[in-house]
């Protein structure tokens, strides 16, 4: 069976401790933000939604190049839940009968599209549960939600975004084993090892 699914690409992060907006830092000849989005456009999506918010005028104007739909989220102080809210919310005016959506952080370099491609795998495999990504024995992003999560995802707050989601429905998760997700940028030490892996 087919399963539509949407793209959300969170990115409307403050960088607070990098000091800088990671979605622009270069790895490999481009910006995370533009590494990622091109993964999400090599595999099947339906559609895909950049949601942005802090360090607006830094990074709205490198959104410009995508076709893909993007979203404003004015509330991205208070945290990821109300980013993954503002993405969904952008997909289903679009799309209302999307049947789940693939979650991504832009700072998951290591990360590759054929981890993405492998979540949608097991998603068409198993299109009721939630496919999460499991590393260093938690579920976390990426991550695809089915429908029956997405009243969940519009109605959190805080600055949980799918992960609390996951973790009440954990009886109905597909494991993805990524040990690549557990490497993210939050410093700038981090961000010197990736470049020097």
């Amino acid at each position: 069976m087919k399963v539509n699914i949407g793209g959300i690409i969170l990115a409307a992060g403050e960088s607070s401790r990098l000091g800088r907006a990671k979605q622009l830092l270069e790895y490999q000849g481009e910006s995370l933000l533009n590494r990622t989005v091109g993964f999400f456009e090599s595999i099947s999506l339906k559609e895909t939604c950049i949601v942005y918010g802090a360090r607006e005028k830094e990074i709205s104007p490198k959104l410009e190049k995508y076709a893909c739909l993007k979203a404003y989220n004015s509330d991205w102080p208070t945290g990821m839940g109300s980013s993954v809210r503002t993405g969904l919310t952008t997909l289903l005016e679009m799309y209302p009968d999307l049947d789940a959506i693939l979650i991504a952080l832009v700072d998951h370099p290591l990360v590759t599209a054929e981890h993405y491609q492998a979540l949608l795998d097991l998603c068409e495999a198993n299109p009721d549960s939630i496919v999460a990504t499991l590393h260093e024995g938690t579920y976390g992003v990426p991550a695809i939600l089915p429908r029956f999560t997405f009243s969940d995802l519009l109605s959190q707050k805080g600055k949980v975004g799918a992960k609390k989601v996951i973790q009440k429905y954990q009886n109905s998760v597909v494991p993805f084993f990524c040990p690549e997700a557990a490497f993210d940028i939050d410093t700038e030490s981090d961000y010197q090892r990736l470049l020097s892996r």
